[in-house]
């Protein structure tokens, strides 16, 4: 797949910015901004290729396409993978990255991932102090990540995200 077949897909997800609690995503829906959200990534700012084929180095066919609005973490696929599975890393140091996690086995399922947090929050930008709105039950919270699990089809990313969510609730609810 090429980047602007990529970029088209995007541009029909239908929330391209979505938030819970106070970590988000915002997806990649322009060209110049597909390209600036390389920087860092695959290429430094200055435009050189920081692509190495090397264990924890970033990979050439890999291409940022969405970020997490609380801490900048990259959101990306995987150009070979003809189902574009979406994937998270951590670095660990200047271009070493931590082994990638899956957030959705397909890019289709991470679209259907921010529609349904959408619908299940509808909240147009992160919180930093819980309110009312937000979702306290835990067994909702646990029919909620499984929900989102089935549909991703991967567990350990969301896991994570939901106890992030569920700490967030300790730390901040008065």
């Amino acid at each position: 797949m090429n980047r602007t077949e990529l970029l088209n897909k995007l541009k029909a997800f239908e929330h391209k910015e979505v938030f819970f609690g106070p970590q988000g995503f915002s997806v990649v829906v322009k060209t110049a901004e597909l390209n600036k959200s390389q920087i860092g990534y695959s290429v430094d700012k200055d435009g050189k290729s920081l692509v190495d084929t090397a264990i924890g180095n970033w990979q050439g066919s890999w291409l940022v396409i969405a970020k997490d609005t609380e801490l900048g973490d990259p959101y990306f696929v995987d150009l070979n993978d003809e189902n574009l599975a979406v994937y998270t890393a951590l670095a660990e140091e200047e271009n070493q990255w931590q082994q990638p996690t899956m957030v959705a086995a397909t890019l289709s399922g991470f679209a259907q991932c921010l529609t349904i947090i959408h619908q299940q929050c509808q909240q147009k930008s992160a919180m930093y102090i819980p309110d009312e709105s937000c979702i306290f039950d835990l067994e909702i919270l646990e029919t909620f990540g499984k929900k989102i699990v089935g549909v991703a089809e991967t567990n350990d990313f969301w896991q994570n995200f939901f106890v992030g969510y569920v700490d967030w609730l300790r730390d901040e609810y008065v």
